[in-house]
């Protein structure tokens, strides 16, 4: 069982406050790196003391070369002053650096699982994670990282991208409860507006009720804990809605977080942002996940004030013209190669204290690629957007968040994975269509 570190005098949630905390978590445990890269010089595989992820190593081993080994450790912890780590630069100098400098200089290709987290070192390098929300609901929900590391396995071995994706893992699909499951639970909720079941090592704070109510929101939260493999994710939300009609619905299987809501498709937005938002948190450090609860329930209160966009809007522009990719590039030409050059700044600095001039050239040609692609989607759903406004109908929220979200992280992207991440976050903007 993973066990979260103590939390003292006040205990804040996504930005919000709840007082002081009424119980003590010890720290994860933190990884020994010189002890597991022993352990790995004579086996392929090594789990680390208080290691969470579950690895189906039936499928994942026949995908190993024997060049390739995969560790897997415990989530990180917080970083902070008095932490294992102070800061991201402290994890990196005291793990990602000698894991990839152990893994170069020995010519191997090494998958690290920190958390639920994977990181392929080795050349090439790569970070990994769910790229749809069925892998996100089987990755938090069971812990299960399998689909990140055979995907890693066959990339290090030399496969494209879009060849190396090409492979079958089941994924659980969410079952519907029983009625009696409905009738038992809906009952534990009537009594307390937080329930958390027997075995649940992350509880969720009875006060996380008080605090959405101080929101405006009437919340009621379940939480199971993480499911193993084989058993079914039950899908109680929609029928909890059912009891509780205008109410918000959260239940927490593992560190998932299924929402139902009068507007469902807000509340779908709220948990996606959150996730996007913290990924890092959540699957590195492992993170409370009323961290999560609270982060969607401070995101939903945004949404549900039918405010299109976190900014002030500027005067009506004219009307726009058909969309093309190469006439929004070049309008944004300028600008893009001033964020590109400190980017690239950035990338280099970065690259060079590792001491891998090609991965820095690496790193720069990605990064052009990915900054011209979200430049190209962020301008397609503005365009789209601006269109809607003109002609007086009603905008999307979801995709209208979508886009104030891909332009806040634009400015913050410093690598091409970052950038790529913006690009993906405009485009669902996109698929999500611009009118409601």
């Amino acid at each position: 069982m993973r066990v979260l570190k103590a939390i003292a005098g006040m205990l804040a949630v996504g930005g919000l406050v709840l007082g002081t905390a009424p119980q003590v978590w010890a720290q994860t445990p933190k990884l020994d790196v010189a002890k597991a890269l022993a352990a790995l010089a004579d086996q392929q595989v090594y789990r680390a003391p208080g290691a969470v992820a579950y690895l189906d190593e039936d499928r994942v081993r026949p995908t190993l070369k024997d060049d390739t080994r995969v560790l897997v450790a415990p989530y990180s912890g917080t970083f902070e002053k008095g932490g294992d780590y102070a800061d991201g630069d402290a994890h990196y100098e005291q793990v990602g650096k000698p894991l990839d400098d152990w893994a170069t200089k020995h010519h191997l290709h090494l998958i690290f699982v920190e958390g639920i987290d994977v990181t392929l070192y080795g050349e090439p390098g790569a970070g990994i994670g769910p790229s749809d929300i069925p892998e996100l609901r089987q990755v938090t929900a069971y812990l299960d990282v399998s689909t990140a590391v055979i995907f890693a396995a066959r990339y290090a071995a030399g496969m494209p991208e879009d060849k190396a994706a090409d492979f079958d893992y089941p994924k659980a699909e969410p079952v519907p409860p029983t009625q009696d499951q409905v009738d038992d639970l809906a009952a534990k909720l009537q009594a307390d507006p937080v329930y958390n079941a027997p075995g649940r090592d992350d509880p969720v704070d009875p006060r996380m009720a008080q605090v959405a109510q101080k929101l405006g929101i009437t919340v009621r939260i379940a939480a199971f804990p993480v499911l193993q493999p084989g058993q079914k994710i039950v899908d109680y939300a929609p029928e909890l809605l059912k009891r509780f009609p205008d109410e918000v619905i959260m239940v927490v299987q593992g560190r998932w977080l299924d929402v139902a809501a009068t507007q469902q498709s807000k509340a779908d937005s709220a948990r996606d942002y959150a996730y996007g938002r913290y990924e890092n948190s959540s699957f590195t450090q492992g993170s409370l996940m009323q961290d999560r609860i609270g982060t969607v329930l401070d995101r939903l209160q945004f949404l549900l004030k039918d405010t299109a966009y976190g900014r002030p809007q500027p005067q009506p522009q004219p009307r726009p013209q058909p969309y093309d990719v190469r006439r929004t590039i070049s309008g944004l030409a300028p600008w893009a190669l001033v964020g590109a050059a400190l980017v690239l700044g950035g990338a280099g600095l970065y690259t060079w204290r590792r001491g891998h001039r090609d991965r820095a050239d690496a790193e720069r040609r990605a990064m052009r690629r990915e900054n011209a692609t979200a430049l190209a989607k962020i301008g397609e759903l503005s365009a789209q957007l601006l269109a809607v406004e003109e002609r007086g109908d009603t905008v999307n929220p979801a995709a209208a968040e979508r886009l104030a979200t891909a332009r806040a992280l634009y400015d913050q992207a410093l690598t091409a994975k970052a950038m790529a991440e913006v690009a993906a976050i405009a485009d669902e903007g996109v698929e999500a269509g611009v009118t409601v």
